[in-house]
């Protein structure tokens, strides 16, 4: 027998992560990649390795994205990441920024 909860199937789980993911993965800019890039950024008090990897991945190719369209350092920052973040993805790439 059913209960009434699996009856309704109008319930969609809401996964935050993925949608910070989803938002960071796109190659689109935008409020909504500049809102998701500030709440990775807000995230500092979680140590970077601790964050769910998918979410460290989205990080890393969105801030990998920016260095190969030639932003620098200040200009990744202003778009809406801490330096934590940014310190911590572009010493997991293996890169620097000006």
């Amino acid at each position: 027998m059913k209960t009434q909860e699996q009856e309704s199937g109008s319930a969609a789980v809401v996964d935050p992560i993925a949608d910070l993911c989803a938002a960071l993965f796109s190659t689109e800019e935008g409020a909504k990649k500049r809102t998701a890039r500030q709440t990775v950024g807000a995230m500092t008090q979680r140590p970077w390795p601790q964050l769910p990897s998918r979410l460290r991945s989205a990080v890393r190719a969105d801030i990998g994205r920016q260095l190969d369209s030639g932003k620098g350092r200040a200009q990744i920052l202003e778009a809406g990441y801490s330096a934590s973040v940014l310190n911590q993805a572009l010493r997991d790439l293996g890169r620097s920024a000006a």
